[in-house]
């Protein structure tokens, strides 16, 4: 059961790795276009998936909680907000970008922990919380202005994790009412860009990738839910740097996009900080200081 759990966390991370590379191939269609095919697409599949698992009574028992919905509400942007970005970065050829803020988000989660659930924090995680900072001080001086990808990407990603952790709601379903309501905001925006005639969605090559979009979105899901029946937590933890160490190497190898002095030391300080992190970690759960 474990190597099965292995083999499932292991396609998880590979997909999400290289999900650059899906999005690079839809040509001509501006990030927020993508975003909105993504969200309705995306809307679909699960409405299929909820209908196979015999879950949709569970839906429509959520969405009469007035709490849940607006919380949902919440998530739902912030969800759509990281999205966005990652598919903004890719457009801008700025894959590290991408890389670099989800290298940084297990960091941001947990200083969001300490700040917002009163987690206390070790010497050692606050030491790996202020090298992120380093690093991050370094992109600032690097390129004269806040590295805007690399911070909200992480920051969106923890911000919709602590909410939905604290909501208590399953994935497919809470991701399922997410997406149903931002989706008429989305038809709402296509059916202007189709009557301005700023829409390339068709019966072409892209209108199939706009499709697929959904699917892989919802397939990397259904792959790490069914892993975590099999595997520890700690263990898909460590296996989560391999998307962002794929999306770099896919970055610098296949897209030439330059490696330079300042954001080579900002992973090595970023790879440090989750280094020490992931030993504090495990000389707490081995019941030494």
């Amino acid at each position: 059961m474990a190597q099965k759990g292995f083999i499932l966390a292991l396609a998880t991370f590979i997909m999400w790795g290289i999900f650059p590379i899906f999005f690079k191939f839809i040509q001509g269609i501006s990030a927020t276009e993508v975003l909105a095919h993504r969200v309705i697409w995306s809307s679909v599949i699960l409405l299929i998936v909820l209908i196979i698992t015999k879950k949709l009574n569970s839906v429509k028992r959520l969405a009469k909680i007035k709490k849940v919905t607006l919380t949902l509400a919440v998530t739902g942007v912030l969800i759509a907000s990281n999205w966005g970005i990652f598919i903004y970065a890719i457009n801008q050829n700025d894959i590290l970008a991408t890389s670099l803020g989800y290298f940084i988000n297990p960091l941001f989660s947990i200083l969001l922990g300490a700040i917002i659930l009163k987690e206390e924090l070790s010497p050692a995680l606050k030491l790996s919380i202020f090298i992120v900072f380093i690093a991050i001080a370094i992109q600032i001086y690097s390129l004269g202005r806040l590295p805007f990808i690399s911070i909200i990407l992480p920051l969106s990603f923890a911000l919709y994790g602590l909410l939905r952790k604290r909501l208590g709601v399953r994935a497919f379903e809470g991701l399922f009412i997410e997406t149903m309501i931002l989706s008429p905001f989305a038809i709402i925006y296509l059916v202007y860009l189709y009557i301005n005639q700023s829409s390339e969605f068709g019966l072409n090559f892209n209108g199939v990738m706009l499709f697929l979009s959904g699917f892989i979105t919802i397939l990397p899901l259904l792959t790490f839910n069914a892993s975590t029946k099999y595997l520890k937590l700690s263990t898909i933890g460590f296996l989560q740097y391999i998307s962002p160490t794929l999306s770099m190497i896919i970055a610098v190898f296949m897209y030439n996009e330059t490696l330079d002095f300042y954001k080579f030391t900002s992973f090595m300080l970023i790879w440090i900080s989750l280094a020490i992190a992931a030993m504090a970690n495990l000389r707490r759960k081995n019941g030494t200081k």
